[in-house]
């Protein structure tokens, strides 16, 4: 019978195949090989007659059908051809991707994805994954870890299925070397982890005959992991020969300590986490021989234990406080208000250890709904989402207490659970349109606080201590006659003006008819002045000549606001920038800001959070400030990374304007 059944496949089929724009030229396109069916014909199993599986009917290698198809059944050869025909929504969607991407695969390689595909679903064809990176070729990875990309994907109902990881392996073998006998060079370790078990992974492969190097790293509090034990009572040790594949579980040991304090007991809650610490020089008692771990945590003990359990380097004093190095580094990273600390030896709250705790590790805020009825803080969201905060249940609730300063006890379980993300390498991810998303490494972070955010709809406003913000708006000749001296006593202080912008399907550039106009009256009523280019580049050439036709048209003009490059995924499948790869988007707006940044202008790149999540690589613009679209008329702008400006909505009503308006606020943070 069938047994790793795909899930929704059609849908996940079609979403593929409307995301992937235009289609693979029919000289490009591959079927699936001899290799891919007989990886299903092995762990599919054959069956001649219908038969049911939850509340479908399928036949042969798993083909779904009508209850009443073939009433006579159906022999080997039909069956192939059932299979064959169901996997065309699965080689449409595998084309389109290597078409987008520019990827030529063998036979092999493609028969090694359309198996996975068909085990898993498509959507792994977006995303983060190691898998996905490895196959567009971001990622440079060894035969293992290309191994070890295709076997994590072995699980269901969280735990790795044996069969499932033998079959990962030989996709694997399939991509690599072509031939399906070479899976046995590798050999799997699934993790059966258990309760409490804080982990990256529960899944390893290795090479047969080496040693084994590592376990899948885990921590357990009060124990120390010392090896595996095989369900046939089989003990692996670190150092042992890989002679097979196994399911294992982990084989703890209960740690005893070197420290003691006279006010501490193994059944308080907190015991494990300060005793694993001071054994580990993390933490120290009072002097005395207590610990007093009621006592609350002053703002100078949080910024050292948190900032060196995300690991980074000591901090030696800079000024008369011990803890003045550390102070300094939170200044410089915007880690804290500048009012906290100013006054390290106070007491530090629970809220603030949360927003600490979060940028010492580069987490962002989150955006996800609060576990918490007493807050709504992104720091303290994310932080809940990754283990390392837990709340109180209180009265059938869940709450933080954000207000509450935090005991020496509470800080000390951050610690322990920072500590132990930073050994696992834990990174924030975002959910975005069904997407498991990993967060780009090094790129600033939304910092902005959502209580700071005022109004709705057409008088949005932000307040913070050290941020200036001015409102303005964006123009085309879509606005028609603009009463600029009306705008500015509306309170608009800002105009960013559309110069042009090129076809999505011929590739022409065109003028907005009204710029010149626009850019005169703006000037006139003493506003700031910034311009956009509505770009449908399909390469960095096509960019650079965008970023021409702007400069020429600003020769003689002051401006005081930014250059902006505004690419914007096209809404038709004919459009020439319909599927370009994220690369090839990235290209053309650093040549774009290159250009601009040469003349002497200040760059920025205009994105919504579609673009901003999944067409861009965020990490390659660090060097240019984004202006944001999105979360129209409020609450606040949820966009994970840091932007300079937003464009609050684009249906707003302003004096001066006839009709709706494109409402921005503009960001100027003051440097620590």
């Amino acid at each position: 019978m069938k047994t790793y059944k795909r899930i929704l496949a059609a849908v996940f089929t079609l979403a593929v195949l409307l995301q992937t724009g235009l289609p693979a030229r029919a000289d490009e396109d591959m079927t699936v090989g001899n290799d891919c069916i007989e990886l299903i014909k092995q762990y599919e199993g054959f069956s001649s007659t219908v038969y049911r599986e939850g509340s479908h009917w399928y036949i042969g290698y798993g083909s779904q059908v009508a209850q009443d198809a073939y009433p006579n059944g159906v022999t080997e050869d039909e069956a192939v051809a059932l299979l064959r025909e169901e996997f065309s929504g699965i080689e449409s969607a595998l084309n389109r991707f290597f078409s987008r991407n520019d990827i030529t695969p063998t036979q092999a390689q493609f028969d090694a994805l359309a198996d996975f595909t068909y085990t898993y679903n498509e959507s792994w064809l977006s995303g983060t994954s190691a898998l996905l990176k490895i196959v567009r070729g971001d990622t440079q990875a060894t035969r293992r870890e290309t191994a070890h990309a295709f076997g994590v994907w072995s699980h269901a109902g969280g735990s790795v299925l044996p069969g499932l990881a033998q079959r990962r392996l030989q996709e694997a073998a399939l991509w690599l070397d072509g031939d399906l006998s070479r899976a046995d060079e590798f050999c799997y370790l699934g993790v059966s982890v258990g309760e409490g078990v804080r982990y990256q992974t529960d899944f390893a492969v290795y090479e047969r005959g080496d040693t084994y190097d590592d376990f899948p790293a885990m921590f357990r509090l009060g124990y120390t992991l010392t090896g595996m034990r095989t369900a046939s009572g089989k003990t692996i040790r670190l150092g042992d020969t890989v002679t097979g594949s196994a399911i294992a579980d982990p084989i703890w040991e209960r740690n005893s300590y070197q420290t003691s304090y006279s006010d501490m007991r193994p059944t308080q809650w907190h015991y494990d986490y300060i005793m694993e610490l001071s054994d580990a020089g993390v933490i120290n008692g009072r002097g005395d021989g207590t610990y007093a771990p009621e006592l609350p945590t002053t703002t100078a003990e949080a910024l050292k234990l948190i900032i060196l359990a995300a690991g980074r380097e000591e901090q030696p004093a800079t000024g008369a406080h011990w803890a003045s190095g550390y102070v300094d580094y939170a200044m410089e990273n915007h880690l804290l208000p500048a009012s906290l600390l100013s006054e390290p030896d106070q007491p530090i709250t629970r809220g603030n250890v949360a927003q600490l705790a979060a940028k010492a590790i580069g987490f962002g805020q989150s955006f996800a709904a609060s576990p918490f009825e007493d807050t709504q803080d992104g720091y303290v969201a994310a932080l809940a989402e990754a283990d390392i905060l837990q709340g109180i249940r209180e009265n059938g609730v869940t709450v933080f207490h954000p207000e509450r300063s935090l005991t020496r006890a509470e800080v000390s379980t951050i610690v322990w659970r920072l500590r132990s993300a930073v050994a696992l390498h834990k990174t924030q991810t975002l959910t975005y349109n069904g997407r498991i998303l990993d967060i780009a490494p090094g790129v600033p972070l939304n910092t902005y606080s959502a209580d700071g955010f005022s109004g709705s709809g057409d008088t949005m406003d932000y307040s913070e201590p050290g941020v200036t913000v001015l409102r303005g708006v964006d123009v085309s000749r879509y606005q028609g006659t603009i009463d600029w001296d009306a705008l500015r006593q509306a309170g608009m202080r800002f105009a960013i003006l559309r110069v042009g912008g090129r076809y999505q399907q011929s590739g022409e550039i065109y003028d907005d008819a009204l710029f010149e106009e626009y850019y005169t009256g703006a000037k006139a009523a003493g506003m700031r002045i910034g311009v956009y280019f509505y770009s449908q580049a399909i390469d960095a050439d096509e960019a650079v000549e965008e970023a021409d036709y702007v400069l020429a048209k600003l020769r003689g003009k002051e401006l005081d606001g930014p250059v902006v490059y505004d690419w914007e995924t096209a809404e038709s499948a004919h459009a020439r920038t319909s599927a370009l790869p994220v690369a090839t988007v990235c290209d053309c707006a650093v040549a774009y800001c290159e250009r601009v940044k040469a003349a002497g202008y200040t760059p920025m790149v205009y994105m919504n959070a579609y673009d901003g999540y999944l067409k861009y690589d965020v990490s390659r613009l660090t060097d240019y400030d984004i202006w944001y679209a999105g979360q129209y008329n409020g609450p606040y702008p949820k966009f994970l990374y840091d932007f300079a400006m937003w464009q609050y909505t684009d249906t707003g009503h302003v004096d001066g304007i006839d009709g709706r308006a494109d409402l921005d606020l503009w960001f100027f943070r003051e440097s620590a």
